[in-house]
């Protein structure tokens, strides 16, 4: 029977060495990569989860406007710059904020949700409060408007491990406006029914914890804010769509 070493070739230690680590070999491979817990659930904005109680999140982004022909013969051609919020309080309810401006043309909207789920199915009601200013002092104009109005809404959403598709409608009521354009002035004070909107939000992340969102929007609406300055006197409804792009930040 032959030896388990040779002595002159392989010394007797350097042989232990190696067979040791020929068996502990399995104790040195790879540790497996830590498993994934990311849940689109707990970094979407606009999903209508119920976001975590006490939890901020904001997300910025732009927002490109088509008004039709008959209003304004091109399309807006700066973006909007748009900005959008949620606040998560107690017992399924949440804040959510919204600004929205191009300088001349600002829109600020502020409310609250209430939302249940159950599995990957969720939805919301909710009930915003806008304020419109717009003021143009350039080129020979002086024209500046205020307005007040009302949005309830309503989402509904389907999720995804890694993505979220919400779709929302919203009623559009004017509370007041105001409408100046040098000493005169417009005002009017009794609601009436402005339209509706509907909206299809799609959220996907990216890498890690990072979300972007597209939305695109049809707003059919008689007065539309972003064209306040154009003190349009058509008494019809239009449709307005929009596409927004944004980054949960």
């Amino acid at each position: 029977m032959k030896p388990l070493y040779y002595p002159g070739i392989i010394p007797k230690n350097i042989l232990i060495l190696i067979l040791f680590f020929l068996i502990s070999r399995p104790s040195f491979a790879q540790e497996p990569a830590p498993r994934d817990t990311f849940d689109i659930t707990n970094n979407s904005i606009r999903f209508p989860h119920h976001y975590k109680k006490w939890g901020f999140q904001i997300a910025a982004g732009l927002l490109m406007v088509k008004p039709p022909m008959d209003l304004l013969e091109n399309a807006i051609q700066a973006p909007l710059v748009n900005i959008h919020m949620t606040f998560g309080l107690p017992w399924k309810f949440s804040i959510e904020s919204d600004v929205t401006t191009i300088v001349v043309s600002n829109h600020i909207t502020l409310g609250p949700r209430l939302g249940f789920g159950y599995r990957n199915f969720y939805f919301n009601f909710g009930w915003d409060l806008a304020f419109v200013y717009g003021q143009l002092k350039q080129a020979g104009f002086n024209n500046s408007t205020k307005v007040w109005i009302h949005y309830p809404n309503i989402s509904f959403g389907y999720k995804l491990k890694k993505m979220a598709f919400t779709l929302k409608g919203e009623l559009v009521t004017i509370a007041s406006m105001s409408q100046k354009s040098g000493e005169n002035e417009v005002v009017r004070t009794k609601n009436f029914f402005n339209g509706f909107t509907v909206a299809f939000y799609l959220e996907q992340r990216l890498w890690k914890n990072h979300v972007f969102v597209f939305g695109i929007k049809d707003n059919y609406e008689k007065y539309y804010w972003p064209t306040w300055m154009l003190f349009t006197t058509f008494n019809r409804f239009y449709h307005i769509p929009e596409l927004s792009f944004s980054w949960i930040l």
